[in-house]
């Protein structure tokens, strides 16, 4: 089945129609130990260096898929959709004006943008998206999300390395093999088996931008730190909640993608903090790690505000910037088990 891509900053990408279209949704998550060269002719260097990333991955392999469908996220990367227009070779280049509210307004809205989706993808391709393939998508979606949901619950008691939960989610979003809920199916018994969580490592939550590159969550292991919760993308925002699986199909999607976690791309501040401390009430944690990618203004914004409200609520916090590399990065080290240290 081919792979019908979709550029997301967050998770506002209904990918449930491009899988009832006929195709495998694809995130674009570019890739860190390419050079960003080819995106850096259209864009300056001091843009988002992951948004860079993801133009340099499309600028290479769009023809290789079945089209792109560009999702409405924060202001930077908007400014995207021009370029890509212009300058990104692929046979489908769609606009999906995902909206910044969540309130009644909002979700009209957000149905009135996937009937403009479903037809655009209808008449590009001649297929059929009826609602009985869009409720099967449905399905499927949630099959995948309540299987993460106890990959997720086991790595605050068992020995789930940061590397072995980021690739389990990454698999599910960038890939999505035809067979990814056998493949889950594995996964929770084989890490059901594992030895117990690890005595000289510390649990923490990880909140902030997006982590696309596993070398990231290596250096968090190197410096004893086990993320056991967090309210990433590519992570529980993407499996924290699910669908409705009754009633108006798109209705169902309105309701999911206007409620799930909201990240700080959505001026939705309180949202934040409250499910960051509802995932601190649930689940015991020695500290907080918020980061965020440099040039990451929304996440940059929002750190002061949500990790006081986290230090109120008596948590530790670490709150850093960090480079898009997969180099070793030792003042990032440094940092990370001095705060460890302290605990």
């Amino acid at each position: 089945m081919k792979k019908l891509a979709y550029f997301d900053s967050s998770h506002d990408m209904p990918e449930e129609i491009i899988r009832a279209a006929g195709f495998t949704p694809y995130k674009i998550l570019g890739d860190v130990r390419t050079s960003n060269d080819p995106a850096d002719q259209y864009l300056a260097k001091f843009f988002c260096p992951a948004a860079r990333s993801w133009l340099t991955e499309a600028l290479a392999h769009s023809q290789e898929w079945a089209g792109i469908i560009f999702a409405h996220g924060c202001d930077a990367t908007n400014r995207h959709y021009d370029i890509w227009k212009k300058h990104v070779e692929t046979p489908f280049l769609h606009w999906f004006n995902s909206p910044i509210k969540n309130d009644a307004a909002a979700r009209k809205f957000f149905i009135v943008e996937l009937k403009r989706l479903i037809k655009n993808l209808e008449d590009m391709y001649s297929v059929s998206i009826t609602d009985a393939a869009i409720r099967e998508a449905i399905i499927l979606s949630n099959e995948i999300k309540k299987r993460l949901q106890t990959l997720s619950s086991l790595r605050s008691s068992r020995d789930i390395p940061n590397r072995d939960y980021f690739t389990a989610v990454a698999a599910c979003i960038a890939n999505g093999p035809a067979n990814i809920v056998e493949m889950l199916d594995t996964r929770i018994q084989e890490w059901d088996a594992r030895p117990g969580f690890p005595a000289g490592k510390k649990r923490f939550l990880l909140t902030g931008s997006d982590v696309t590159y596993v070398e990231f969550m290596d250096i968090l292991d190197e410096c004893d730190i086990r993320v056991v919760r967090d309210d990433l993308s590519l992570g529980e925002r993407y499996y924290a909640t699910l669908i409705p699986e009754t009633g108006d199909p798109l209705e169902a999607l309105a309701d999911y993608y206007l409620t799930i976690p909201r990240p700080a791309t959505r001026p939705t501040i309180q949202e934040r903090v409250d499910y960051l401390l509802g995932a601190l009430k649930e689940t015991a944690v020695d500290g907080v790690l918020s980061q965020n990618l440099k040039f990451c203004e929304p996440y940059a914004y929002d750190a002061v505000e949500v990790n006081n409200a986290i230090k109120d609520a008596g948590f530790r916090v670490l709150h850093l910037e960090r480079e898009f590399t997969a180099l070793p990065d030792q003042q990032l080290v440094n940092r990370l088990m001095a705060f460890n240290e302290m605990l």
